[in-house]
C-alpha cells in the first residue's frame, strides 16, 4: 500500500510542473469579512485609539483621537474629552476613506497592532463584545504573518495567503454577526504590523485569488504539520471527503527540520526496571497478568525486564484508508521471573509408619491423629524466560501521556519507531489536524525545491482552480476636514468627580497603588467581588490611591478610608 502511495505522490509532483488553471471572475462578494475579536480578551471597558478617519452617528474624530468606551448595567456609554454620551447596547465606529499612505484603522487598550475597518461594539452580560468589519485584502494583513512567519518564503506566504483568503470568503454568509474568530476556531488574527512587508507583498501579489472546485468556493483547510501525511475532513470533522482534499504521503513536511517532532527512548538494555521510565508501572501490570497465566511468580516485585528485542506500532486508527495513525505500541520483552517450585517429597529414612511402637509407659493414642506437618513455599531462583514476552500498550493516551508524546489536544498524532543499535526511538508528529495544506510543507516546498504558490496549491488540494472574485463593498466618502474641525453635536457634559484621599497608613503586609493605566477622562471599576461579573461599588478615576490588602491572581483586595472592594491589578501601579 505504501508503494502505491509513493508512486501517487510521484505523479503528484509531475503534475505540479503545469501550471495551475486561472479563470477569471466568476464571483463577486462584499469582500468584508467580520472578524469576532476574542484576543482582545475585553471587560467592561476599552480604549480606542482612532488612527484613521471615524464616525460614530452624527460625531465625526480627528484623526488620533481618544475615546472610552465603558459597559454600565448593560448599556455602552461612550467618554471623550470629558464628555459621555449614551449610545444603548451597541454602537459601530465607521470608517471613512483616508488619504493614501495614512494609517485607517483602530487601536485597542494601547496596543500596537492596527485593526482596520469598521467596528461594531455590543454590550453581552455586563461586559463588551467587538466585530471588526474588516476588506478581506487588510484583514490578511493580520492573519498571514500570524498563521505563518513573515520571515517564510514568499511563495509558501503566497500560498497562505490564498488559502487563508478562501476560507474567510467561504464563511462570510454566516447568519451569525460575525463570520470568523481571530483564534484557532478559525484563522490567528493579531491586527496589522507594517513591518510584515513580506506578507503584506504576499497578499498584494495574490489579491482576489481564491481556490474553487466544480464552480464553488473550496474550503481550504491548513494546518502547522502533517507530520508526512494528509488527513480526511471525514477522520476529523465527521463530514464528506471532497475531492481536492485526499490523504497522500508529504514528504516535503517531512522533511523540513522544523516541522514539530517530539521524540523518546526505550533502550534496548536495561539494568533495571526504572530504565522502562514512566512506562515502569503498564509494562509490569501487563507482564504481571502474562506470568501467572504461564505458572511464574506475578508478583511485580520479582518481575524483571532484562531487554527489549523489539518494539513496532501497530492497528491503524482508521480501516477506510491508509492511515498512519496507529493505536497499539507491541513491546517484545526478555524478562526475567521466577516458578512455583514443586513440593518436595520426603526422605525415605525419614518415612513415617501407620504401625508404631508404643512402649509401656507411653499413653494409649487417641482416635484423631495428629496432622501432618505442610511444606512450606517455595520458589526456583530467577530465570530468564526461554521466549520473549510480547505486551500491548495502547499509544492513546498509555503510552503518548507516559513519554510526554503529546502534541494535540486529540489522539491524532503519527507516532513511529525508529530501531539504533542500543534503543528503539519513538518519534511524535502532527501539529493540527492534518487536513489541507501544511504550513511547514509549504515551506519546505518553496525554500528547499524552489516551488511557486500555484504548484504548492496544486499538491495539497488537487484538482481545485484558482479564479478572481472581484469586491462590491467600499468604504464611505472621505470626511472634509473642515467638517472634522468642527465640533459634533452637543454632547452630555460629564464632570469628572475629584479624586478621594486615602489617609490611612498601610500594615505590615499592604501597600499603596495609584490608578494610572487607564485613561486620564476614564475610569476603574471597584467591585465587590474579584469578577467582572461582580456588582460596581465605586467608579476610580485617574490618580486615585488605593492600599492593596492582598493578591489573587489578577485581582487585587483594596481598599480605601471607607470602602472596601476588589480591582484587577493591570490598571494601577504601585507607589513607591
Amino acid at each position: 500500500m505504501k508503494k502505491s502511495i509513493r508512486f501517487v505522490s510521484l505523479l503528484l509532483a509531475v503534475l505540479l510542473l503545469l501550471p495551475i488553471s486561472m479563470n477569471a471572475a466568476a464571483e463577486k462578494t462584499s469582500g468584508v469579512v467580520r472578524v469576532l475579536l476574542t484576543r482582545l480578551k475585553l471587560t467592561d471597558q476599552v480604549e480606542i485609539s482612532l488612527d484613521g478617519s471615524y464616525t460614530l452617528g452624527d460625531l465625526a474624530f480627528q484623526r488620533g483621537s481618544h475615546l472610552t468606551v465603558a459597559c454600565l448595567k448593560n448599556e455602552l456609554y461612550v467618554y471623550y474629552e470629558g464628555m459621555s454620551v449614551k449610545l444603548g447596547k451597541q454602537l459601530t465606529l465607521v470608517r471613512h476613506e483616508a488619504e493614501d499612505g495614512l494609517e485607517n484603522g483602530v487601536r485597542f487598550n494601547g496596543a500596537y497592532e492596527l485593526h482596520p475597518g469598521d467596528v461594531k461594539l455590543t454590550a453581552v452580560d455586563g461586559r463588551i463584545r467587538a466585530v471588526l468589519h474588516a476588506p478581506v485584502e487588510e484583514y490578511l494583513l493580520g492573519v498571514v504573518p500570524y498563521e505563518m512567519s513573515d520571515s517564510f518564503p514568499l511563495e509558501a506566504l503566497k500560498a497562505q495567503a490564498v488559502a487563508a483568503r478562501t476560507y474567510a470568503l467561504k464563511r462570510t454568509k454566516s447568519a451569525k454577526d460575525y463570520d470568523v474568530e481571530d483564534n484557532t476556531n478559525d484563522q490567528a488574527y493579531y491586527g496589522v504590523k507594517a513591518q510584515n512587508k513580506n506578507a503584506a507583498r504576499a497578499v498584494r501579489e495574490t489579491a482576489g485569488q481564491c481556490g474553487f472546485y466544480k464552480g464553488e468556493m473550496a474550503d481550504c483547510y491548513y494546518s502547522a504539520s502533517n507530520g508526512g501525511q494528509t488527513e480526511l475532513a471525514s477522520h476529523v470533522w465527521a463530514k464528506d471527503n471532497p475531492g481536492y482534499l485526499i490523504m497522500a504521503e508529504d514528504p516535503y513536511d517531512l522533511q523540513n527540520p522544523e516541522s514539530v517532532v517530539k521524540r523518546a527512548r526505550l533502550p534496548k538494555e536495561l539494568k533495571s526496571n526504572d530504565d522502562l521510565g514512566a512506562l515502569k508501572e503498564p509494562i509490569l501490570s501487563a507482564l504481571s497478568e502474562l506470568l501467572e497465566s504461564k505458572g511464574y511468580d506475578g508478583d511485580m516485585e520479582q518481575i524483571q525486564v532484562v531487554g527489549i528485542m523489539d518494539a513496532e506500532t501497530a492497528l491503524p486508527k482508521y480501516h477506510d484508508s491508509p492511515s498512519q495513525i496507529m493505536t497499539l505500541l507491541r513491546l517484545f520483552l526478555t524478562v526475567q521471573a521466577r516458578k512455583l517450585a514443586a513440593a518436595e517429597p520426603l526422605d525415605e529414612e525419614e518415612e513415617i509408619s501407620i504401625f508404631t511402637v508404643i512402649e509401656d509407659s507411653a499413653p494409649l493414642p487417641t482416635d484423631t491423629p495428629a496432622p501432618s506437618p505442610v511444606p512450606g513455599e517455595k520458589w526456583t531462583a530467577p530465570e530468564v524466560l526461554p521466549e520473549p514476552i510480547l505486551v500491548t500498550l495502547e499509544l492513546f493516551p498509555t503510552v503518548e501521556q507516559a513519554l510526554n508524546l503529546s502534541i494535540n489536544s486529540g489522539s491524532n498524532e503519527l507516532i513511529t519507531v525508529k530501531e539504533t543499535s542500543a534503543s528503539f526511538n519513538l518519534e511524535s508528529r502532527r501539529f493540527g489536524h492534518g487536513v489541507g495544506m501544511s504550513q511547514r510543507g509549504a515551506q519546505c516546498m518553496a525554500g528547499l525545491y524552489r516551488w511557486t504558490y500555484d504548484q504548492i496549491l496544486r499538491f495539497y488540494y488537487p484538482g481545485m482552480q484558482l479564479q478572481t472574485v472581484a469586491y462590491t463593498s467600499s468604504l464611505a466618502p472621505k470626511l472634509d476636514a473642515r467638517f472634522l474641525a468642527t465640533p459634533g453635536p452637543a454632547a452630555t457634559p460629564t464632570p469628572r468627580p475629584t479624586v478621594m484621599p486615602v489617609r490611612s497608613t498601610p500594615g505590615p503586609e499592604e501597600y499603596r497603588v495609584k490608578v494610572t493605566n487607564i485613561g486620564e477622562n476614564s475610569y476603574l471599576n471597584m467591585r465587590a467581588q474579584p469578577s467582572t461579573q461582580s456588582d460596581v461599588i465605586r467608579l476610580l478615576y485617574y490618580g486615585q490611591e488605593l492600599i492593596v490588602t492582598h493578591e489573587d491572581g489578577d485581582w487585587l483586595t483594596v481598599r480605601t478610608d471607607d470602602l472596601n472592594g476588589y480591582v484587577m491589578k493591570e490598571f494601577v501601579r504601585k507607589v513607591e
